[in-house]
């Protein structure tokens, strides 16, 4: 092969490294709104370098409406095939912080409250706080053809036409209508129930004073407000939603050439362990909320709330661990079901983590039909006749209390202790050996040195029992956890350090 010349070498080098450094754009603000104020917010520009149109998408206008918020943050990510993408992700970061609906510094104010009502009108040609006007400076500066602004509503407006959640709201033209359509039967193919459908909402279009209507109006940008509902749904549906109607309108505007509502994590990095936590049917809100409030702090980590319907390789392949979290296992082991365990097992098969905390402990046994049977860990539950009471499942010792549980001498590498602590237990597993013989037996990290009993039967059979445990899984890890150190101050990082003990081993 011929030497290439030093110069064209460098000058090789230089285009190799610009083009890098393009393709990972997003992963570094563009810039601030209000850079330097208390709701200084990032955003990101993705450019494909190609001709294309120009599009924003803003999340988090609202800071009661997570999902439009997390759904911007995903499609960040994004890999685009022409023209370029602007996300402002967290618009309202200070509203999304205290989980209000309006921008706090002017929660007192009626008129200038709602974010999504400040922005240039006939009656008021300019934005009328300083987060509108920056927001405003950033359209007018980027000529935007289309803006897609992601929201939910507080219930489904196909059952409740007092709230706009779950639909496409649109100013009608052949185009707009066109891509509308478009939007609304591919979300709606993934909508089993049909009082939860999204609808169309085309009469009057976006509100006077929303980002959509002033672009609209003054910009002649064609916008879209996209909803979805918050009520009774978990935030990894929600987002998914989000996700389907933005990859449709972007394949149909020739922003990307294939569908990308998969995409959900960022590129991984050995510096961040990524994390999909299961958020649905048999997931409780507090245990959710407690592991984001520990993630969130921490950035070594990147939690990203999954469902049943990501049990797909697609999206498990951008994890490192995948975390079950306290709640009800049957209901996480049926709704995620059959074909879903089989796609866990491959992801723990081919080196993945997989961390069970209480109900999610209950589920990776291998003691039920609908366990993952990740670990061959057997669960007391008989039902037992008590005297005077009836029939009762052994599983159940009460209302969440302390018990003492003492890690093991062979767990200080993992968790940097060997003590005695109190941890809060909520009706986790007591578990022994399984006996699915085809799977190694676990080792027993943690122990219970007190108890907790309801019934007279329970009495004794908890103390000196494995309190967490784990095993290979294939080329992976299975850890699991009865207690809730999460939710226990002080042993919060022993999930940290679950979490690090199983994901992927470097090579």
């Amino acid at each position: 092969m011929r030497s290439i010349p030093k110069l064209r070498l460098i000058a090789f080098t230089t285009l190799i490294l610009g083009l890098i450094s393009s393709t990972q754009a997003s992963d570094q603000p563009t810039g601030h709104l209000g850079k330097g104020t208390i709701w200084e917010t990032p955003w990101y520009t993705i450019d494909s370098g190609k001709e294309g149109p120009t599009v924003i998408v803003t999340g988090g206008i609202h800071g009661n409406e997570p999902a439009g918020a997390t759904a911007a943050e995903q499609i960040r990510h994004w890999d685009i095939d022409a023209g370029k993408l602007i996300v402002v992700p967290k618009v309202n970061r200070l509203g999304l912080t205290a989980e209000t609906r309006w921008f706090p510094p002017e929660r007192n104010n009626r008129p200038l409250r709602d974010l999504n009502r400040n922005f240039p009108t006939k009656e008021n040609p300019a934005p009328r706080t300083p987060l509108a006007t920056d927001v405003w400076k950033l359209v007018e500066s980027t000529k935007p053809d289309y803006v897609v602004d992601l929201h939910e509503g507080f219930d489904f407006h196909i059952a409740n036409s007092k709230s706009v959640g779950s639909s496409i709201i649109f100013a009608k033209s052949n185009e707009r209508t066109e891509l509308a359509n478009a939007m609304h039967k591919a979300v709606n193919k993934t909508v089993t129930d049909k009082d939860r459908k999204i609808v169309l909402l085309s009469k009057s279009g976006a509100v006077n004073g929303s980002l959509v209507r002033a672009c609209q109006d003054r910009l002649n940008a064609s916008g879209f407000i996209l909803e979805t509902t918050f009520k009774d749904q978990p935030l990894s549906l929600r987002t998914r939603q989000h996700r389907v109607m933005v990859s449709t309108l972007f394949q149909k505007i020739g922003l990307i050439d294939q569908d990308q509502s998969h995409r959900v994590a960022p590129s991984k990095d050995a510096s961040v362990i990524q994390i999909g936590m299961y958020d649905s049917a048999g997931a409780t809100g507090n245990g959710i909320k407690n592991f984001n409030k520990l993630f969130n702090s921490n950035n070594q980590f990147n939690m990203t709330q999954i469902g049943p319907a990501d049990m797909i390789p697609e999206v498990l392949n951008q994890f490192d661990v995948l975390l079950f979290p306290g709640g009800s296992g049957s209901k996480q082991g049926k709704a995620i079901g059959e074909k879903g365990r089989d796609e866990i097992r491959k992801f723990g098969e081919e080196g993945g983590g997989v961390v069970g905390v209480c109900a999610g402990a209950y589920l990776c046994s291998s003691h039920y039909t609908w366990s993952l049977n990740m670990i061959n860990s057997a669960v007391f539950n008989e039902t037992i006749e008590i005297p005077g009471v009836g029939r009762k499942s052994m599983w159940y010792r009460g209302k969440s209390s302390q018990v003492e549980m003492e890690f093991d001498q062979s767990a200080e590498p993992i968790f940097n202790r060997s003590d005695l602590a109190k941890v809060r237990y909520h009706n986790g597993p007591i578990v022994s050996k399984g006996k699915n013989t085809s799977l190694p037996d676990f080792t027993a990290l943690a122990w219970f040195r007190s108890e907790v009993a309801k019934y007279e039967p329970q009495k004794g059979t908890m103390i000196d029992t494995p309190a967490i445990i784990t095993a290979p899984y294939g080329k992976g890890r299975v850890l699991c956890i009865s207690p809730h150190p999460e939710s226990t101050p002080g042993l919060e990082p022993a999930i940290l350090d679950a979490i690090k003990y199983v994901r992927p081993q470097e090579k």
